[in-house]
């Protein structure tokens, strides 16, 4: 048993190692995300691992707090990041509106000066 225990240990540790790796190096806050989920549930693994080790019982329920953490946690975090952007939901002022606004006239005229280019074009092919 503790031969089991000492090489579950090491390959926990191994993992804790890289994890930390990827969530300080993560390129996106979803990786970061998915590593502290990761590591939640690594150490969840290695309290059981002592757990099983020591026999005692007396860890089960910070077995059972620490996975009800790691999932409040990561449902939490996953539900901030999967909203829009946050530049869709600040409020906009005067002059981003009026640009907005006038991009869009601009593109409306595009539309309609283009369509009456078209056809004075065939009036004088015709």
């Amino acid at each position: 048993m503790i031969v089991v225990a000492a090489i579950s240990g090491a390959l926990l540790f191994l993992s804790a190692l890289a994890v930390i790796v990827r969530v300080s190096n993560g390129p996106s806050m979803l990786d970061r995300m998915v590593g502290v989920d990761l590591l939640t549930s690594i150490i969840l693994c290695s309290v059981a691992v002592i757990s099983a080790v020591s026999g005692r019982t007396d860890l089960l329920p910070v077995l059972v707090v620490l996975a009800v953490v790691g999932f409040i946690g990561s449902t939490t975090i996953a539900r901030f990041i999967a909203h829009e952007p946050t530049a869709d939901k600040r409020i906009l002022t005067k002059d981003e509106v009026a640009k907005i606004l006038e991009d869009e006239r601009m593109r409306d005229d595009e539309l309609v000066h283009d369509s009456t280019d078209d056809d004075a074009k065939e009036k004088h092919a015709g």
